[in-house]
């Protein structure tokens, strides 16, 4: 196969290409259903603030109707109230002024000197301590004063009986009196979740806040067991803190957190957060709110939760032929890589780890003819530069006369030997020997003769040693025998032994030849120079002490 039919695969690859650029498209499609679902969100968002506008308008006409009547119930009770007013008189006054009313009922309460609820036809409100709710403390304290002849507050949430009302309150000596018009909650404006589902039917969750003056109220469908003004503030703080946190609003200095979420709905009545990991979307609208006073402002705010799922119904078949596409397109280039890796990359990677091992280069499989023909070319090459490799090991390393190694191997072994000393502490030692009076066979018998005896020397010693052992040339007619892992005692056996050996054998006709030898181990106070000079001085040592015998550090054999 030539490089030529894998352009197919460069086809391939380009196409790959263009699929990646259509999955980009299918990628902004995405974005765009996306962006769609967030404006269907939006879009009920602004139906069901509409639904709990129109219910709470009416629940406001409610209390409009009754205001100007609520004014005159209140003056007939403040004077029919007196020191010697007991519960079973509140009661009845309560029910006189609940006369003809039938969509809702009026509470009766008397607050004493220290703001707490002495009096009421409401039991679980008696105890109440208004000192620690601020804002009717403060109109309490302005009735006192007679700056204002009567208050009416801000519509008020109980979460005792999940109604909301709206207070009327008149000063009376060092009491106050104070009705409220109490209308349920439900029977107004729906918040419960599971009947807004069948209209909204994405709605997961629904919380109502009612924010007054300082207060925020959650309006939820559960009734507490139990009336607590200071929890009930106690947990305006969690309310305010959760709405600044989810609409990432900042504190102030100058306004209070009531203050900044209110500043922030007067700019924006809604407000969309989407989240992307849990597919779902919290929406906070402005329902309502009232601006005639500063101290008797509200707003009602809704805090809503979507599911983006529902809304991605309409996209489900579209969605699933997307992922299909994407899926052959992914399987697509996956097997474009793996046949790419197979038939090149594994080849490539192949060839370059077997040309760390300087070794002809075999690789199974198929192979394309350029790369066979690569391999071949590169397989030659190799075999005729390794045995050119080898010759010239021999000329370099190797003594030409008697095939031993030279002076050069000679020096690289010891170099070697005294590295994996210093390392492992590997001992080892050394032979030096010198053929007695060679110049003199040389004058009488000639070099050719002289040649001769080197030669043969060479081949016997290097019969009287271990594979491991190496036998080198290091001069005319002296040599030297590196024995690894050797220590001196065995050495100087060695040496004996080679000794008697060429002792005993007849190089020259009628003419004994024998050597002269030192031994010495390597130890921690040699380097190679010290250690070689030491191993000359014993052989020049056997050279003077009558020849034909071995010197060594601890022994002199003759």
């Amino acid at each position: 196969m030539s490089l030529k039919k894998f352009n197919i695969f460069i086809v391939l690859i380009s196409l790959s290409i263009m699929s990646l650029l259509y999955i980009y498209i299918v990628q902004q499609l995405e974005t765009s259903i996306d962006a769609q679902v967030k404006r269907s969100v939006r879009s009920t968002a602004v139906e069901l603030r509409q639904q709990l506008l129109n219910d709470f308008n009416t629940l406001k006409m409610r209390f409009g109707h009754y205001e100007a009547s609520s004014l005159e119930k209140l003056q007939k009770v403040a004077s029919a109230i007196d020191t010697d007013t007991s519960n079973e008189t509140l009661v009845e006054l309560a029910n006189m002024i609940n006369v003809n009313v039938y969509d809702g009922h009026y509470e009766v309460y008397v607050i004493n000197s220290d703001k707490v609820v002495s009096l009421s036809t409401s039991k679980g409100d008696i105890g109440l301590d208004f000192k620690a709710y601020p804002y009717f403390s403060k109109e309490l304290d302005q009735l006192r004063s007679g700056g204002i002849e009567y208050k009416i507050s801000a519509p008020t949430f109980d979460e005792y009986a999940l109604d909301i009302a709206q207070y009327y309150l008149v000063s009376l000596d060092d009491r106050w009196v104070m009705i409220g018009f109490v209308l349920p909650f439900g029977e107004y404006v729906n918040y419960k979740v599971s009947e807004l589902q069948e209209t909204f039917h994405s709605l997961k969750e629904l919380d109502l806040y009612l924010l007054t003056y300082d207060n925020i109220q959650h309006i939820n469908s559960t009734p507490s067991s139990t009336k607590n003004l200071t929890r009930t503030m106690a947990q305006k703080d969690q309310y305010a803190q959760m709405i600044m946190d989810d609409l990432s609003l900042q504190k102030s200095q100058v306004s209070s957190v009531v203050e900044v979420i209110a500043g922030s709905f007067t700019q924006k009545n809604l407000e969309v957060i989407h989240s992307e990991n849990a597919q779902t979307s919290v929406v906070y609208t402005l329902v309502e709110s009232s601006f005639e006073e500063t101290s008797d402002d509200f707003m009602l705010i809704s805090k809503a939760v979507f599911d983006q799922r529902l809304y991605l119904a309409d996209y489900a078949e579209l969605k699933n032929l997307m992922y299909m596409f994407i899926s052959f397109v992914y399987l697509f280039m996956l097997l474009g890589f793996w046949l790419m890796y197979k038939a090149i990359i594994q080849k490539i990677s192949g060839i370059e780890k077997q040309m760390h091992h300087d070794e002809p280069i075999e690789l199974e499989g198929f192979l394309f003819s350029e790369f066979d023909y690569f391999l071949k070319r590169y397989n030659n090459f190799l075999l005729r530069w390794k045995a050119e490799v080898n010759r010239l090991n021999e000329i370099t390393l190797q003594d030409e006369l008697t095939q031993c190694a030279n002076r050069r191997y000679f020096n690289q072994k010891m170099k070697e030997q005294i590295d994996l000393h210093q390392r492992y502490e590997q001992e080892f030692s050394m032979i030096m020997f010198d053929i007695d009076d060679f110049k003199a066979i040389n004058d009488a018998y000639g070099h050719t003769e002289g040649d001769h005896v080197l030669k043969n020397m060479s081949k016997d010693v290097q019969g009287q040693l271990r594979v491991s052992d190496v036998l080198c040339r290091i001069g005319g007619e002296e040599f030297a025998i590196i024995l690894p892992e050797t220590n001196r005692k065995s050495a100087v056996f060695v040496a004996e032994k080679i000794r008697k050996m060429v002792e005993e054998q007849s190089y020259i006709k009628n003419e004994t030849v024998t050597i002269s030898l030192g031994v010495e181990s390597f130890n921690k106070g040699y380097d190679f120079n010290s250690f070689y000079r030491a191993v000359d001085t014993l052989l020049y040592k056997s050279k003077e002490g009558g020849k034909n015998c071995v010197n060594s550090s601890i022994q002199k054999s003759s």
